[in-house]
C-alpha cells in the first residue's frame, strides 16, 4: 500500500513531509488509540465510549451496534415532540401521510429543543468522535417514518459526491430505533466488510479520491436485530437495505450523519439554519459545523494553478478591482431530493459561459461575506479546484493569475475582502477535502472525475 493510499477506514493522521506536502499513515492499532483518546474524558457514569474490541469491530465490520443505549424515558420524550411535526419533509408520489411510504421530518427539524436535544447527547456523540478520531459534526437529522404498508428500499451505500449529507471522506451513521426492527416492521440489514473502499490522494488537485465500491453478494447481508432504544453505527460505505413494514404499527428511527470535522463536506454543508443552533441550545450546538443567520446567496470559484511550485489563483480584472469568478446560488433539482447546499451546478454554468471551463469537480472552501462596509454583505459559497499542469489553461481577457504573495500586495483592488482569507483555507494541510460534483453528474456517474 502507497503512502497515498489506504483502505477505509483505518484512521488517517497528518504529517508534515520535508517538502511541506502532506503524507498519510495509518493502520487499525493507532485507529483505537487515537479513538480512545479522542474521547478521553468524555464518559459519564454507566456509559463508557467505546472499548477495544467494539472499535476493532466496527472497523473490521463497518457497523456496530450498541444494546440499550436510550431508556423509555428519553425515547418518550422524543417522539412526544416528533408527533407535533409531521414527518413531510420528503415527498411521497401519490400518497399523503399517513399512507403507505417512507416520510421523513429532517432540514431545519432541529430548531426544536425537544427533538435536537437527542443529537447532543453523549450517547450519542463520544461514540462518534471515537468511530471519526475527531470531532463529529452533525451533516444529517433525519427521523424516518415508515408507515404500514411502506415499501423497503434496496441495498445501497450512502457515499455520495453530490450530496452535502454523504461527500464528506470520513462520516458514519447513528441509527436510533424507535421500535424493534424485525421482520413485521422492515429489518435493517448491513453486508459486514463492504466499507473497505480504497481513499488516495488525487495525483493533479490537494482532494482525496474514493474507489468504486463493489456490490456485495444479496446473501452477505446480516441483521444485526435492532431493538428500540439501541444504537447502531454504521461506516459511510457500508451496503445496506431495508425490508418493507408489513406490520400494523409505524417503523420509525432517527436517522443521524455525523463527518469528521475536518474532513467537511465536499459540496459544502447542509445549511442548518441558526434557529437549529438555539435549538440546540449552549450546551448542544457545538455538533454543528455550520449554520446561517442568512442564506447563502451567491458562489465564488477559488481556481489554482501551480507554476515552478508556487500557486497562483484567477482573478477578473473589472474597474479597478480583482474579484474571484462567481455565480449564482443555484438550487439543480436534478435528482429529486433534499441536496440543500450543493450550490456547483449555478457556478460551473457561469465559468463555463465566462471563462470556458468546465471543472468535472470542485471542493467546497468555506462560506464567506464580507464586514459590514467593506462590501457585498451576500454569503458567498466558495469552491476551490486546481487546474492541472497539462490542461489547455483558462487565458480568457481581463483574467489574470495571481500568487498569494501579489494578492497581499494588491489587497486593496480584491473586490471580496475575504479572498486571502478563502486563499489560507484551501491550503490548510490538516484538513481532507473529497471532490464534489453536480446533481446532474452524480445522476450519470460520480466516480468520472
Amino acid at each position: 500500500m502507497s503512502d497515498a493510499t489506504l483502505t477505509h477506514p483505518p484512521t488517517l493522521t497528518h504529517a508534515t513531509n520535508p517538502a511541506g506536502q502532506q503524507d498519510a499513515t495509518f493502520g487499525i492499532d493507532h485507529g483505537l488509540e487515537a479513538g480512545k483518546a479522542m474521547a478521553a474524558g468524555a464518559n459519564r457514569p454507566g456509559r463508557p465510549v467505546l472499548d477495544d474490541q467494539q472499535l476493532r469491530f466496527f472497523h473490521t465490520n463497518g457497523y456496530l451496534v450498541l444494546r440499550n443505549v436510550f431508556d423509555d424515558a428519553t425515547m418518550d420524550r422524543f417522539e412526544t415532540a416528533a408527533r407535533r411535526q409531521p414527518p413531510l419533509d420528503q415527498h411521497v408520489p401519490n400518497q399523503t401521510y399517513p399512507g403507505p411510504g417512507r416520510w421523513t421530518l429532517a432540514r431545519n427539524a432541529m430548531a426544536d429543543p425537544e427533538v435536537a436535544f437527542l443529537a447532543a447527547r453523549p450517547e450519542m456523540t463520544e461514540p462518534m468522535r471515537a468511530v471519526l478520531q475527531d470531532d463529529p459534526k452533525i451533516i444529517m437529522w433525519a427521523y424516518y417514518d415508515r408507515t404500514p404498508g411502506g415499501p423497503g428500499l434496496p441495498s445501497h451505500n450512502d457515499y455520495k459526491r453530490w450530496r452535502p449529507i454523504g461527500s464528506s471522506m470520513r462520516w458514519a451513521f447513528a441509527i436510533v430505533p424507535f421500535c424493534d426492527f424485525d421482520e413485521p416492521a422492515g429489518k435493517l440489514e448491513f453486508a459486514p466488510g463492504s466499507h473497505l473502499v480504497a481513499h488516495h490522494r488525487d495525483e493533479y488537485g490537494p482532494v482525496w479520491n474514493a474507489d468504486r465500491p463493489r456490490r456485495p453478494a444479496e446473501d452477505s447481508f446480516i441483521d444485526p436485530q435492532l431493538h428500540r432504544g439501541d444504537m447502531a453505527i454504521v461506516d459511510m460505505h457500508t451496503w445496506h437495505r431495508a425490508g418493507k413494514n408489513t406490520s400494523s404499527h409505524h417503523r420509525t428511527g432517527l436517522f443521524t450523519k455525523w463527518c469528521a470535522a475536518t474532513q467537511p463536506p465536499a459540496t459544502g454543508w447542509y445549511p442548518f439554519t441558526d434557529a437549529v443552533r438555539q435549538g440546540l441550545g449552549p450546551q448542544g450546538e457545538h455538533v454543528l459545523g455550520f449554520s446561517t443567520p442568512q442564506p447563502i446567496e451567491a458562489t465564488a470559484a477559488l481556481l489554482e494553478r501551480m507554476r515552478s511550485g508556487v500557486a497562483q489563483y484567477l482573478l477578473i480584472e473589472r474597474d479597478g478591482q480583482l474579484c474571484l469568478p462567481t455565480g449564482p446560488a443555484t438550487r439543480e433539482l436534478s435528482i429529486p431530493d433534499w441536496d440543500d447546499g450543493n450550490l456547483m451546478a449555478g457556478l460551473v454554468d457561469t465559468l463555463s459561459d465566462q471563462l470556458k471551463t468546465r471543472p468535472a469537480w470542485m471542493s467546497y472552501v468555506g462560506d464567506y461575506v464580507a464586514a459590514a462596509g467593506t462590501g457585498s454583505g451576500v454569503l458567498h459559497r466558495t469552491y476551490g479546484y486546481r487546474v492541472p499542469t497539462f490542461a489547455w489553461g483558462i487565458t480568457e481577457p481581463s483574467t489574470v493569475w495571481l500568487s498569494q504573495a501579489d494578492l497581499e500586495a494588491r489587497s486593496a483592488e480584491l473586490a471580496q475582502p475575504w479572498t486571502l482569507e478563502a486563499v489560507a483555507e484551501w491550503q490548510r494541510a490538516d484538513v481532507i477535502r473529497g471532490k464534489a460534483v453536480t446533481q446532474a453528474t452524480g445522476r450519470a456517474d460520480q466516480y468520472t472525475c
